[in-house]
Order: structure tokens, then C-alpha cells, then sequence
């Protein structure tokens, strides 16, 4: 049986609130206590266009199962980003929900239901033209 555990360690010494939070996550299959068995495997791309493009589709997951999608913009940059959305079409022009902004060192490791239809793919769009590197992947039952 496979086990995939994430963990994350944030110390902070800001003036109005300090202090540190550590903690596992075990990934486990949807409304189990068993983990999760399978990955998409690290995906590296490079981007040089502002162009929205999907990274994430409903065929990489389970449908109606629980999966874990990991991204990183690889870069330094403080004002080059990428934007992510999850998008109810097959092109990033169609209805969107934007998550946030991976500036970069950003990272971010979220919860995702894959579905039989597209509403829930993930997209990304650079903010420049300039070349960029993102990572990525899903790790599914």
C-alpha cells in the first residue's frame, strides 16, 4: 500500500502575529483511511506566452473521487506570476474561477474532485510573455 504524506512548516516573525505551525497530511482515498495509490507523475513546462493554457483535465483524476494537485512556479521573480483558475470549459476564455497568484518560490498543494465533465480542469495563465517554468501534478486513487 502505498503512502503519500505532505508537510508543511510555516515560521513567522510578524510584529502582529509570530509564530510557527507545522503539520502532516497523509493523502488518503475519498472517505477512506487508506492512501493514495497512483500520481500523474512531476510535469514540467515551460511557458513564453500569456496564454491560458489547461493543465489539469478531468481525465487525470477519478471522477467523484478525492485527488491532490501540487503546482510551483519554479521562478524568482517578484512580479512575474501565474494565475490559476478552475474552468467550466475546454479553453480558459470560458467561465473561470481564479484562484490566486503563484508569484515566483510560490507554491500550493489543494484538494480536487475530478468530474466527468469540464468544470472543474485546472488552467493557468502566465502574467508576461517572458519565459517560465511551472511544476506540477495530481496525486489521485
Amino acid at each position: 500500500m502505498a503512502t503519500t504524506n505532505a508537510t508543511i512548516t510555516i515560521n513567522s516573525d510578524i510584529m502582529s502575529y509570530s509564530g510557527s505551525v507545522s503539520t502532516t497530511m497523509t493523502m488518503k482515498k475519498f472517505g477512506s483511511t487508506v492512501g493514495v495509490e497512483e500520481t500523474t507523475g512531476l510535469q514540467v513546462k515551460k511557458f513564453n506566452s500569456a496564454s491560458a493554457v489547461k493543465i489539469v483535465d478531468n481525465t487525470e483524476g477519478t471522477a467523484g473521487k478525492g485527488s491532490k494537485v501540487y503546482i510551483r512556479n519554479t521562478g524568482s521573480s517578484t512580479t512575474d506570476f501565474f494565475y490559476v483558475a478552475l474552468a467550466n470549459g475546454a479553453a480558459a476564455s470560458d467561465s473561470t474561477e481564479t484562484i490566486g497568484r503563484l508569484y515566483g518560490g510560490d507554491w500550493m498543494l489543494m484538494p480536487w474532485i475530478a468530474t466527468a465533465a469540464t468544470t472543474h480542469d485546472i488552467h493557468v495563465a502566465p502574467s508576461t510573455t517572458s519565459t517560465m517554468t511551472l511544476e506540477y501534478m495530481v496525486f489521485q486513487e
